[in-house]
């Protein structure tokens, strides 16, 4: 028996080879798991910022940003793909599985677009903050649901504290939060979608760039033909151009974030995004408040305090995860 567990014929060494074969594998994996944990973070760190420059675009119409959006970030990614990385996102429309993906990805993002820059043109900053609030719900659902994602008993308890505070934040919202409920679900099916894929993040969102591209075609020549376009009005005063370069920053203000999401995707569990996406309405939400002079009610003070208190069970659960690894 000694001899057995020690490795008499090899059975023992065989398994003790096997064991150090594997641990590289699942340090790699973790170290995977961590760049994508960073690019989530990046990602909506930037995105909690982006209220504060919506904002400085309040004289241009809706239309025209969701255009302008559009064509600048497929410029950017476009010019990546060819420049930089050197790498063919034709070839992804041509592969008929990744349509499947890219396709409806491409018109889940430019619809969730759409609907948030109009949020903010109509200063409904507060409500698309809301939407952004369900949305990690619904990603931690899908998560579970369509991944088979495991949560902790941390993760489980830190879940609950958040739909309890957002429960009671919708609840008092004092109406229907028809926005919220469109942003949350179509960026939360966004993200199972890119998962699945499982494409790289560039050239991906250069095919959903070149998918929302007939879109945005239309939509600026109509504001165009209405004479309600900015970006190609005869006005060439410094405030024109200006505006014109904020157009223009639509580009990477847009891709960027859709990269490190993409990246974040593709390496993270979907349950474990969700948890990070709070990071995103948290800044959005108090820019509203501090910057923009939106209304900071007893509501968002419950919502807060039970979201946060679910971020810190989950910062907790990863400390004890790293420390149990050790």
């Amino acid at each position: 028996m000694k001899s057995f567990l020690e490795g008499k014929n090899g059975f023992g060494e065989g398994a003790s080879e096997r064991k150090n074969e594997m641990e590289p594998e699942a340090e790699a994996s973790r170290a995977e798991a961590g760049r994508g944990a960073l690019a989530a973070v990046g990602c909506y760190l930037l995105w909690g910022f982006c209220p504060l420059f919506w904002a400085l675009l309040d004289n241009v119409g809706s239309i025209e940003i969701i255009g302008q959006r559009i064509v600048w970030s497929l410029v950017l990614t476009v010019v990546a793909c060819k420049f930089i990385l050197k790498v063919d996102f034709v070839g992804l429309l041509r592969d008929a599985r990744a349509r499947r993906f890219l396709i409806p990805s491409g018109l889940l993002i430019m619809l969730n677009w759409s609907l948030y820059i109009v949020a903010m043109v109509t200063n409904n900053v507060v409500e698309a903050s809301l939407g952004y609030y369900i949305n990690p719900l619904v990603s931690i659902v899908l998560g579970l649901v369509v991944f088979r994602e495991r949560l902790t008993p941390l993760q489980i308890a830190a879940t609950v504290l958040s739909a309890a505070g957002v429960i009671y934040f919708t609840v008092n919202y004092g109406s229907f939060p028809w926005i919220a409920l469109v942003l949350a679900f179509t960026f939360g099916i966004y993200g199972a979608v890119k998962k699945r894929g499982g494409y790289p993040a560039v050239p991906t969102i250069a095919v959903e760039g070149i998918v929302a591209l007939p879109f945005a075609i239309v939509a600026l020549v109509a504001v165009s033909i209405a004479g309600q376009s900015v970006f190609f009005s005869p006005d060439m005063s410094l405030e024109a151009w200006q505006t014109r370069v904020l157009l223009v920053l639509t580009g990477p203000i847009t891709a960027v974030p859709l990269i490190l999401f993409a990246t974040a995707a593709n390496k993270t569990p979907l349950s474990l995004i969700g948890f990070i996406q709070y990071i995103s309405p948290t800044i959005s939400l108090l820019s509203g408040v501090l910057v923009l002079g939106e209304p900071f009610t007893s509501a968002h003070a419950v919502c807060f305090a039970c979201i946060w208190a679910g971020a810190v069970l989950v910062i907790v659960d990863a400390i004890r995860k790293q420390v149990r690894q050790r």
